[in-house]
């Protein structure tokens, strides 16, 4: 991470978004029309300049055809995962939830488009303060306003433990609380991800953790996939963002059972296809049985 700016990595999922809303044909996975004002592309022609770098990245690893369809599937995995959260949230705050915690919030825009889901939650986005600037100065940039039930609050995990940040933060650990944490396992160390799941498993019966990772064996992927999977981690190692912790789901499911966690989930690619896309599996381009996602349960 550059200072004053969020991660690369960050800035790449938001203009994957950004590219989802303008191009997707119906139903869209994800309706995210602030991903393209917030990864500070001012306009979709810079986006779409932006992503053709990416492009050219993965095309001098693999081949052309690949990558465009490697960029696709990374779009739609990044809209799967955010869509995920909200239907979540929705389920957890109609059976008590009263708080909605983003852990690394990057340049999610779950607050800023979604006021009615969020309506009697106190929400709490937990990020490196050099990314929570940018990210104010974009939203001051396009008039949108910071909702009033949204708190902000910085975490550099080099001079800080989470546990310390939620409380100064304001987060209750007596209330019923949803915790969104995507594209950051895969950056932690062991350590830190054990660290994080004992302080989210500490809250009370009812919260809910949605997460995705990285798996080290991919037994239900095609070779192709394998391929494209490696290629991201060589795409994010020259971004200075290597991977530092992958799991199995049965490593990952003992992880949340050692955390408090009572419960865990571990929805496929084709299971997505059906509850978003009507079992239009055709689209998403990925193994029916693929898993990245996980919903843990307290």
């Amino acid at each position: 991470m550059e200072d004053g700016k969020p991660s690369q990595t960050a800035l790449m999922v938001a203009m994957l978004r950004a590219r989802h809303f303008l191009h997707e044909p119906e139903p869209k996975i994800l309706r995210d029309s602030l991903a393209g004002l917030l990864s500070g592309a001012s306009s979709p022609e810079l986006s779409s300049q932006y992503l053709d770098q990416i492009h050219e990245a993965f095309s001098a690893l693999s081949d052309n055809e690949t990558a465009q369809k490697f960029i696709s599937q990374l779009e739609h995995s990044v809209c799967i995962r955010a869509r995920l959260v909200e239907e979540e949230l929705a389920l957890a705050k109609a059976q008590g939830a009263s708080q909605f915690v983003v852990l690394g919030a990057g340049l999610d825009s779950t607050a800023y488009r979604e006021p009615e889901l969020l309506t009697g939650l106190k929400v709490f986005e937990i990020d490196h303060p050099d990314s929570q600037s940018w990210k104010k100065e974009c939203l001051l940039k396009g008039n949108v306003k910071i909702p009033d039930n949204l708190t902000f609050v910085p975490f550099d995990f080099e001079n800080t433990t989470l546990d310390a940040a939620l409380t100064a933060g304001g987060v209750s650990k007596n209330k019923i609380t949803v915790f969104s944490w995507l594209g950051v396992q895969m950056y932690l160390t062991d350590d830190a991800v054990k660290g994080t799941l004992d302080v989210l498993g500490g809250f009370p019966s009812g919260s809910t953790l949605i997460m995705d990772f990285v798996s080290p064996s991919y037994e239900t992927a095609t070779n192709e996939q394998k391929s494209s999977v490696d290629d991201l981690r060589k795409i994010v190692a020259g971004m200075r963002e290597p991977f530092l912790s992958e799991y199995s789901t049965v490593a990952l499911a003992n992880r949340f059972a050692g955390a408090n966690f009572s419960k865990s989930e571990f929805p496929t690619i084709g299971d997505i296809a059906d509850q978003y896309l009507g079992g239009d599996l055709d689209r998403l381009e990925m193994h029916p049985k693929a898993q990245y996602l996980a919903v843990a349960r307290v």
